[in-house]
């Protein structure tokens, strides 16, 4: 209870939201009443959940749940009469639609997704309490799809001019605070500051990139001047990335060579300190050309049978390259964001080849919840069949939109236990409400001013993330169980019949998600990092190089939903002490590899192949072994054949990626092994040179 009440926050922008949110209820609320619709609390309760802190943000929900209440409305009426004299059958087609929806709306974590999942339980809305007057479905749907209308207008507009808070500015504040402490993390990493340090600042930016990525797809549905940058926005938001491997990377190497055993050489220590300074200076583009200039002419100087240190400092140069290319690029596309000033040729370019950020699927995980819905939907359905229950549908359309709202979830079953507790909450509240407040409440203004109080408190619930849960539950529990409508007619059988529907419905979703659909943390952390290892195998293996960006935001996504599970997970635990970024590290080497690969000479190219391959299958067995395994050595032989063969090579902007990358496999894959010898790195053919 005390960490339910230390989660809420109360500040200016919370009490706006607050306000915004009781304005866009009543707003929906008088339009309803004013034009005679039949349940004008659905255009209540519509208003306050589409309702979000962010104006651009409401606009793009409303759009989508517009469309969404639209085909779930049409499905309803395509289905409900053929189907009215055979219940079984219509409530089997309904929750095969809910289920088909829910699938298809996990598989897309951008507010699209709302489209999908409101069409599924939209159509339950419509469809459950139809069967009694099939003659009037049409009626009904129209009259559903008003109120919902009305209630997704209404918040628009109320947000979209009372104190509203853009999308770009929030946007701008979190890139221009993730550059900074990627700054930060870079000049930790340089000057060698403690592990404890740059992890705690490494996993905080990972999970800010998703959060980035999931504002931005507001943007287009913004108000501000962002929303015409776009493209700059997301070429922004590509850059950063890329900075979360790169310094890691970085961090990698540095380690290996601040040891007894390789230390840092003197010119690559003053080229460390030089590019410390050009950080601490703003990362200015015009002096990260002279110095990327230096650091490559360095890099390309190392001999052909260089030793492990030596090969190590030339990754670690072109990993430096790296990072002042993306960090000059970064802090460029902000400034221009920001200010407007025009961007460089290198950069007017980049925008051209920007694409939409792919995101983690689990397919899996998706079909399991799509079958969770279906079933508990057509186990209510078959409870109120039987048992001729006249408010049985109520119950249907619970179990519909709590399992599409949580579905998301690890395990939902906790969540739903929540939104009940919270629905039994609420119900003495509303019980108040419409037995002694109501029936001496004679004009709108009265009414109004009478539900202030509870619906600024709901409002509070809905602004926090971690208060969400009960702030749905109290939304629908309150507004439905009101159920406020032009007349008034207290009935307290028929008020406790609404409600304990809502109950049922709850209770056979938590039983059927428990039995079927709950994950643990640790099982969940387990498929999240067997998808990480699939992705990996695939791109070892595969026959064409892919994009980097489109890997390092699969990874990234993903990794920010592994760090809170594996913090959760015993230290005990098989999982206990995984490095998260890993397997970032790996990918970006892969991809390297690949893109090189073929700018080799056919000999080295092979090798270069043959290696992946090595990597590939290694990974391919780790996504199917039940617990975390070593790589082979066989592949450690691999990896050093195809390593001296690339040393081999002319100097060239493809060597230095690929032995850059490759130096990163070797130290990823083996951090324990000898230092690699060239004088012992066999040839092609199996000879030792």
């Amino acid at each position: 209870m005390f960490s339910f009440f230390a989660a809420l926050r109360f500040d200016r922008n919370v009490a706006i939201f607050a306000f915004n949110c009781f304005a866009a209820a009543m707003l929906a609320l008088f339009v309803g009443f004013s034009i005679g619709l039949p349940r004008p609390y659905w255009a209540m309760s519509t208003a306050l959940i589409v309702s979000h802190p962010l104006s651009g943000a409401v606009r793009s929900k409303a759009i989508y749940r517009l469309f969404g209440t639209l085909l779930g409305a049409a499905v309803a009426i395509f289905l409900v009469p053929p189907l009215v004299d055979s219940p079984v059958l219509l409530s089997l087609a309904v929750s095969m639609w809910i289920g088909a929806c829910l699938f298809v709306s996990l598989l897309d974590r951008t507010p699209r997704s709302y489209l999908m999942m409101l069409a599924g339980y939209t159509a339950a809305i419509i469809a459950f309490p139809s069967v009694n007057s099939p003659g009037n479905i049409f009626d009904i749907a129209v009259a559903r799809c008003e109120e919902i209308s009305i209630g997704i207008v209404c918040a628009t507009v109320v947000h979209s001019l009372i104190f509203p808070r853009p999308v770009g500015a929030t946007l701008l504040a979190r890139l221009d605070d993730w550059l900074s402490q990627a700054d930060q993390w870079a000049l930790d990493v340089l000057k060698g500051r403690s592990a404890a340090e740059t992890a705690r600042e490494r996993r905080q930016l990972a999970a800010a990139e998703t959060e980035i990525h999931l504002l931005s797809t507001h943007l287009p549905f913004d108000t501000s001047h962002l929303r015409e940058t776009t493209n700059v926005v997301r070429a922004l938001h590509s850059r950063t990335l890329l900075l979360i491997p790169i310094i890691d990377g970085l961090n990698d190497r540095l380690g290996a060579l601040r040891t007894d055993a390789h230390p840092l050489a003197p010119h690559v220590s003053r080229l460390i300190v030089e590019v410390a300074a050009w950080i601490e200076g703003g990362a200015s583009l015009g002096a990260a050309y002279r110095l990327r200039a230096r650091l490559r002419s360095l890099a390309a100087a190392t001999a052909r049978n260089a030793d492990w240190p030596t090969l190590l400092s030339s990754s670690l140069l072109t990993r430096l390259d790296d990072l002042v290319a993306t960090l000059s690029d970064g802090h460029a596309l902000l400034e221009h964001t920001r200010s407007g000033k025009p961007l460089p040729p290198a950069l007017t370019d980049l925008l051209a080849r920007v694409e939409k950020r792919p995101m983690h699927r689990d397919v899996g995980l998706s079909a399991r919840s799509a079958f969770a819905a279906f079933l508990a939907v057509w186990l209510t359905c078959g409870l109120w069949i039987v048992s001729g229950w006249k408010d049985g549908g109520t119950a249907a359309i619970v179990a519909a939109m709590v399992s599409s709202f949580y579905a998301s979830l690890d395990d939902p079953s906790p969540t739903i236990v929540t939104f009940g507790i919270t629905t039994l909450v609420v119900l003495p509240i509303a019980a108040v409400y419409e037995f002694f407040v109501l029936p001496h409440i004679n004009d709108f203004p009265m009414l109004a001013l009478s539900l202030l109080p509870i619906l600024l408190m709901i409002g509070v619930l809905w602004a926090n993330p971690r208060t969400q849960a009960p702030g749905l539950a109290a939304i629908i529990g309150f507004c439905n169980g009101l159920a406020l409508q032009e007349t008034l007619t207290p009935d307290f059988a028929e008020f406790m019949n609404v409600n304990l529907a809502q109950f049922v419905g709850v209770f056979i979703t938590v039983w059927v998600i428990r039995a079927l659909r709950s994950v643990s943390v640790e099982n969940s952390a387990r498929r999240l990092l067997r998808h990480n290892w699939r992705d990996l195998a695939h791109h070892a293996q595969a026959s064409i190089a892919y994009e980097p960006t489109a890997l390092a935001a699969r990874l990234l996504d993903r990794l920010a939903l592994l760090t809170p599970k594996l913090a959760a997970v015993s230290a005990k635990g098989e999982l206990s002490g995984i490095d998260v970024l890993h397997d970032l590290r790996i990918g970006m080497n892969l991809v390297a590899l690949q893109n090189a690969s073929p700018n080799f000479d056919t000999p080295t190219h092979m090798l270069t192949q043959r290696a992946l391959g090595g990597v590939g299958d290694h990974y391919s067995a780790l996504s199917t072994a039940d617990r975390p395994i070593e790589a082979p050595p066989a592949l450690l032989a691999e990896i050093d054949t195809a390593l001296h063969a690339i040393a081999q090579l002319p100097a060239s902007t493809a060597k230095l990626t690929g032995l850059s990358a490759m130096v990163g496999l070797r130290s990823n894959l083996f951090p324990k092994a000898a230092a690699y010898r060239p004088a012992d790195s066999p040839t092609s053919d199996g000879r030792t040179p």
